[in-house]
């Protein structure tokens, strides 16, 4: 499991999203989120 510690809230609600068998975010989100030319991206 990778180190939470240094993610924002924001990150942190959707890592828990993907870890959620109950929710429909995956890894894909995450790519989405940390891609700047996607308008998902979370800014730093």
């Amino acid at each position: 499991m990778p180190d939470t510690s240094n993610m924002t809230d924001e990150e942190l609600d959707l890592w828990s999203d993907i870890n959620n068998p109950n929710n429909d975010a995956d890894m894909d989100d995450w790519a989405d989120a940390h891609n700047p030319n996607n308008e998902e991206y979370l800014e730093d």
